[in-house]
């Protein structure tokens, strides 16, 4: 049987401070030369790729929620599910009437990502930016007024902020037909994420993509968030790590080893040494 391996990355293969560990890249990667197909599946763009580069990942991974496919050998995004522009428009609307503009992610006819913004709002918003500003394949342009252009693809919008400030976007967000909002708290603050992208686009649908794609005959997939649930349930097999958001556990047919003791790779290495059977 083929089996499609999954990971989210921050909280779950990642550990609480961002970091992939060294066993865990070990185990992964030895795994991966041996013909196990692993992916990612994430929030991030391009930063993730010096993660994918490390573990050796050669077939495509899911990105921005599933909004892109990047080709890990061409190096390029091979599939995009932009926001329609009506949608994107009505997107605007609602952050200008609650006054709180996002991050503003554009794709581009080169097959790169331009991040318009016209303030930053709190230190974490500053941290992500500094950290992503000089990235291959994304660029960041602060403008006084953000538009949307009917020739443009509008591809995802991203902020951080209190709960409390976010929650009433994301309600007004989700009664939207065109739109999904993902709400979660940030893995390394105290601070939540709300990221809206298309209503056609997921981790769960990049996972079916790649599942079609590799021809495989089933998946497991691994997380630790909100942002997760859609491709946990999903999944053939859906596995949570030991240290996950406790909503999520509920969502999971098995939980695994904590994100800071290397659970996702202790998994797949118990499973391909023949150690441990899926459930």
């Amino acid at each position: 049987m083929k089996t499609l391996y999954i990971s989210d990355l921050d909280g779950t293969l990642l550990d609480k401070k961002g970091r992939l560990s060294e066993r865990s890249a070990e185990l992964i990667s030895r795994e991966i030369r041996n013909g196990l197909l692993f992916t990612v599946a994430t929030a991030r763009s391009v930063s993730a790729v010096p993660y994918l580069q490390r573990l050796g990942v050669t077939i495509p991974s899911i990105h921005l929620n599933g909004v892109l496919i990047y080709d890990n050998l061409e190096g390029r995004y091979v599939d995009c599910t932009p926001i329609d522009i009506p949608t994107a428009r009505e997107i605007m609307a609602i952050l200008r009437h609650f006054e709180r503009m996002s991050f503003v992610y554009k794709f581009d006819s080169d097959g790169g990502i331009r991040v318009e913004f016209e303030r930053l709002s709190n230190d974490i918003e500053r941290q992500f930016f500094e950290a992503r500003k000089d990235q291959d394949y994304k660029s960041f342009a602060q403008t006084a007024d953000i538009t949307v252009n009917d020739n443009e693809k509008i591809i995802y919008f991203t902020m951080v902020d209190e709960y409390d400030r976010l929650y009433p976007i994301y309600a007004e967000i989700q009664k939207l037909s065109g739109a999904k909002a993902a709400l979660y708290s940030d893995n390394y603050s105290d601070l939540y994420f709300l990221e809206v992208f298309s209503s056609s686009a997921s981790k769960a649908a990049g996972a079916v993509k790649l599942k079609k794609l590799l021809g495989a005959d089933r998946v497991v997939a691994f997380g630790d968030n909100l942002n997760d649930v859609e491709m946990l349930r999903a999944a053939d097999i859906g596995a949570a790590v030991g240290d996950c958001v406790d909503e999520v556990k509920q969502y999971a047919d098995v939980i695994i080893g904590e994100s800071t003791k290397d659970g996702v790779a202790e998994y797949i290495k118990n499973v391909c040494c023949g150690n441990k059977t899926p459930v």
